[in-house]
């Protein structure tokens, strides 16, 4: 349970500790005295999202923290590392000006997805805003299957439903690239008919414009090569056989300078280079001289490439890769329809494997409901709700994405049931959808009874009531008293009311306050006990006065909330 909850700079608050016990709390107070900061400390706790307009004006940060006591069954003491005889557990929350966002359990720095899971184990809170939750049908399902036991199975068709929903998604693309690529083949086709007659290789543009220039200059090029070849290879002996005989010459007088045999060694490696550079010139002069193709016709094939580049926009090189990614499309065609084909048998596994496990989970999920329907029912009859009838309607979905004509299953992530609350609140009246209803009376005993039954099976040891009681007259805040004050014999209860016959229930009376100091306003919280709880309550009957005091002390006398 709760023990207590302390908070420093939080709004209004500058420093306070509130001190809970067991059994039935009330949070009492006037209309803007700071209750709902109180609500704000929790849901910090709790991993809320925390905004910098929550610290207080002036202040380098804000602090939350919240002593719980925990028995030896709590289902986290061991994943969070406590032994078997520590009974408290402290969640931390430090928010920084400039920002910086830190937690603590047990002292130890944390993460807000732990604090969450943490605080899910130990509390269940439940404001005003929160009543509209269950005006929203897609949270029923939700509900229907916390309060369920058939988790395992649920989880196992959750599992199940992502498979499907995968390989389902991977045909339905399979499907629209092998359509596209259909729709676009014709053209493919063309596409590659023009580029294969251009027997494109990488750089040809580069090669067909040095032969076309070679053409186009044949003479010229002949001429210089000749000439090249006789000033190396001459009548008067070649230009390697000088160099090597100038090499020699140079080798006789190393003795005498050792440069020269280094300069030898020069010649003789240049000799070698223009050996190589002269059967190279020999071998281009025998190509030219016997070149027969026609200058015209590499023309038109330069031209042609020089084309397709420009519509394509893009160059030689990428042109190849083009008609190669080309020829891939279309080779893939056929291959495409053998991925098909596995993924509709895969699906088809997948099929016979979920199908059984939702028909399974829609019966668990219609018994269920039946049980949640008769307790439901009998819970709002005792809470003075006399004609009312709750119905859980479980109903097969009737469109969702994931179909197509060969497997036409409609699903969400948790089946393909649809789960919506139905109420009749008096005798005579037509069931309607809960979302329809009207009575902010009628709203808050339902929401205590939903509420009642997942705390009992979730097993959370405390519940926190912002307002449970918001729309019920006196008559029926006497009800209201007496279940939270039931309810408060196995689990601890805060409720943060404006009525005095729930207040008079208590074990526990708290009054929130606020005041002003040095021109700063500050919210304050203690604990009321003697003359103090009679005049409060007194206040919440309707002021002051020797008869409202009396009225207040006969309800903590009714309602043994007298200290």
């Amino acid at each position: 349970m709760l023990r207590e909850i302390r908070i420093r700079n939080l709004a209004i608050v500058e420093d306070a500790t509130i001190y809970l016990a067991e059994g039935l709390n009330v949070m009492t107070g006037s209309t803007g005295a700071g209750k709902s900061i109180i609500l704000a400390a929790v849901d910090l706790l709790s991993g809320a999202r925390a905004r910098k307009s929550l610290i207080r004006k002036g202040a380098a940060n804000l602090t939350v923290e919240g002593v719980f006591s925990i028995d030896d069954g709590w289902p986290l003491r061991e994943r969070l590392g406590l032994s078997k005889g520590e009974t408290e557990l402290s969640l931390r929350r430090e928010l920084a000006a400039d920002g910086r966002n830190r937690i603590w359990i047990n002292g130890m720095l944390s993460t807000v997805a732990s604090s969450q899971e943490t605080a899910r184990a130990l509390i269940e809170l439940h404001g005003q805003h929160r009543q509209q939750e269950f005006l929203d049908p897609t949270s029923h399902i939700l509900y229907l299957d916390a309060w369920g036991d058939y988790g395992e199975l649920l989880g196992r068709s959750m599992a199940a439903i992502a498979a499907f929903g995968e390989v389902s998604e991977r045909l339905a693309r399979l499907v629209g690239e092998e359509e596209e690529h259909r729709r676009r083949e014709d053209y493919l086709r063309f596409q590659l008919a023009e580029l294969d007659e251009l027997r494109l290789e990488r750089d040809l543009d580069r090669r067909l414009e040095s032969k076309i220039r070679q053409l186009e200059n044949k003479q010229k090029y002949i001429s210089a090569l000749e000439e090249a070849l006789s000033a190396l290879e001459g009548d008067d002996g070649s230009a390697a056989d000088r160099l090597i005989r100038a090499a020699k010459s140079l080798e006789s007088i190393a003795g005498i300078g050792a440069s020269w045999g280094i300069g030898a060694e020069t010649l003789k490696a240049a000799r070698i280079s223009v050996q190589d550079i002269a059967r190279t010139i020999g071998r281009s002069l025998a190509e030219a001289e016997d070149a027969s193709e026609d200058l015209e016709s590499l023309q038109q094939r330069l031209a042609g490439i020089q084309r397709a580049c420009r519509k394509h926009a893009l160059d030689c090189a990428a042109l190849v890769s083009k008609r190669d990614e080309i020829r891939g499309i279309l080779a893939s065609l056929g291959e495409g329809s053998t991925a098909i084909a596995d993924a509709k048998r895969e699906r088809e596994r997948v099929r016979r494997i979920l199908v059984p496990m939702l028909e399974d989970l829609s019966r668990r999920r219609g018994k269920n409901a039946e049980r949640l329907d008769g307790q439901v029912t009998g819970e709002l009859q005792e809470l003075g709700m006399k004609g009312a009838l709750f119905t859980t309607r479980v109903e097969r979905l009737e469109n969702n994405a994931l179909q197509d004509a060969d497997c036409a299953i409609h699903l969400t992530p948790r089946g393909w049931d649809r789960v919506e609350f139905m109420i009749r609140t008096n005798v005579g009246e037509e069931i309607h959808p809960l979302a329809e209803i009207a009575s902010g009376g009628d709203l808050s005993r339902i929401t205590l009874v939903l509420k009642k039954l997942e705390v009992e099976e979730k097993r959370i040891p405390t519940l926190i009531f912002d307002e449970i009681d918001t729309g019920l007259g006196a008559d029926l805040g006497v009800v209201v008293a007496d279940r939270l004050a039931e309810l408060s014999r196995r689990y601890q209860i805060i409720c943060i009311t404006h009525l005095p016959q729930v207040a008079a229930r208590a074990a526990h009376h708290i009054r929130v306050e606020k005041q002003v100091k040095g021109e700063r306003t500050i919210a304050s919280a203690r604990m009321l006990e003697g003359r103090e709880r009679v005049a409060e309550i007194a206040r919440m009957l309707g002021g002051k006065g020797k008869l409202r005091e009396e009225l207040a002390e006969e309800l903590l006398d009714n309602g043994q909330g007298r200290p």
